[in-house]
């Protein structure tokens, strides 16, 4: 997975549905910004405040990251 960042601050992930990946790491426990705030151009993504994080934070946000973009869409979903 590619993520941009130059600050420190915040990075960019590309993701191909916003809202589910935003729903998915709220589940999850983490707050996200979904980049149509902040994008004009450029493809969906999520965008992340890191600057706070220790860096044992890191590898468990990584894979809570990967598992949303990657999660199928609510709509496809079997609820019983």
């Amino acid at each position: 997975m590619t993520a941009y960042g130059r600050s420190g601050i915040n990075v960019w992930i590309p993701v191909a549905d916003e809202t589910r990946a935003v729903t998915t790491l709220r589940d999850a426990g983490y707050a996200v910004a979904p980049g149509a705030l902040y994008r004009q151009a450029t493809p969906p993504g999520v965008r992340i405040t890191i600057s706070p994080l220790a860096e044992s934070d890191i590898s468990p946000l990584a894979d809570a990251v990967a598992a949303a973009a990657s999660s199928p869409p609510e709509w496809g979903r079997t609820v019983r």
